[in-house]
């Protein structure tokens, strides 16, 4: 029955939410970066994998579970240029098996930035570009499947230009009751502005459907994961017309289409780890849209690929992350996951 209402609900949202736009052409489109080391190393989306990663209840919130009770979990991320971005996720489980909470904040930090004018003169003023979510996550299982919801207050802040907005995840998970295989899906930021950078013109919410699968074969340290994402529009791509297009003898241009198989295959994200031992993990991603936007013309080169490793050092869990979104080179994470229960044990 709850599970009816859910996909009712989420029914009765869609025909509003079908106008919602791709990255590049949203606001708050921080919220679409990895917040930690884990998630970015498996190609950056991933809704299935259920363990006790705190972290990981932000990509779905129905990846909350008890094994994460009193888990907390803190990621830096030195972004490109003077970008910096970090989060903290902590979780608590209730009594009676009657669910978990978590909370965290997903915070976004521009460095500084020069004014200039309108015609590009610098007027000597510095201002500093901040972004950030609050969170606050509930989940609980019944029988197979796993329901939750994160709710997040949003604020962008540019100058003197302030936006805010409200915005909720909804999830859920199905675990296979013998085999290791999970498979999750989620509507992440469904929700509507409380205010925009300029009054009556609405800031484009991050809108997204993501459905994946994990699945660990039995007597084998491998965990592999298949997620696909903008599944409310099947043509994600963005063609620039600049560049996307074929000059033809007589000087006049013609636009390159893109094959119905570059259109479909943008939408996947193949991710896996490799669990040597129960202290270090290998993990590697393979991103096609990113491969495919942030791509040069005439070459990819790492653009859309990832890897990383978790090490657990005594009862720290060090997690790290390199990430290629183009030919220049990548950007790294660094999580460290802490478990309160066996700090407190005797």
């Amino acid at each position: 029955m709850i599970l009816r209402l859910f996909f009712i609900s989420i029914l009765a949202v869609l025909p509003v939410l079908s106008h919602a736009q791709l990255g590049g052409r949203t606001g708050y489109s921080f919220l679409e970066v990895p917040v930690a080391a884990r998630q970015a190393a498996v190609g950056g989306y991933n809704v299935s994998i259920r363990d006790k990663d705190v972290a990981m209840g932000y990509s779905n919130p129905a990846l909350l579970n008890d094994t994460i009770s009193k888990t907390v979990s803190f990621t830096y991320q030195p972004f490109y240029a003077d970008i910096k971005k970090s989060t903290l996720f902590g979780a608590y489980g209730l009594k009676d098996n009657k669910g978990v909470i978590s909370g965290g904040v997903n915070y976004f930090n521009y460095g500084s930035i020069n004014q200039t004018d309108a015609n590009g003169n610098e007027t000597g003023a510095v201002f500093h570009p901040v972004e950030y979510a609050l969170v606050l996550g509930y989940a609980r299982g019944m029988g197979p499947f796993s329901m939750g919801a994160n709710a997040k207050y949003v604020h962008s802040s540019i100058e003197t230009y302030n936006a805010a907005a409200v915005m909720v995840d909804f999830g859920v998970l199905y675990k296979h009751p013998k085999q290791q295989l999970t498979v999750g899906l989620v509507f992440k930021n469904v929700g509507f502005n409380v205010n925009n950078y300029v009054k009556g013109q609405a800031v484009n919410l991050p809108f997204d459907i993501q459905l994946g699968a994990s699945y660990k074969p039995d007597h084998m340290p491998v965990r592999l994961s298949l997620t696909t994402h903008h599944l409310y529009k099947f043509d994600v791509v963005y063609n620039d017309p600049a560049i996307n297009v074929k000059v033809n003898l007589d000087g006049t241009v013609t636009p390159i289409e893109t094959t119905f198989g570059d259109k479909l295959m943008r939408h996947f994200v193949i991710g896996g780890e490799f669990l040597f031992t129960k202290n270090f993990h290998a993990r590697f991603g393979y991103n096609f849209l990113m491969r495919r936007e942030l791509r040069l013309q005439d070459r990819s080169a790492t653009a859309g690929m990832t890897w990383g490793f978790m090490l657990r050092v005594k009862k720290f869990d060090i997690g790290y992350t390199r990430a290629y979104y183009s030919i220049k080179g990548g950007t790294s994470y660094f999580t460290l996951g802490i478990n309160i229960n066996e700090w407190m044990k005797k």
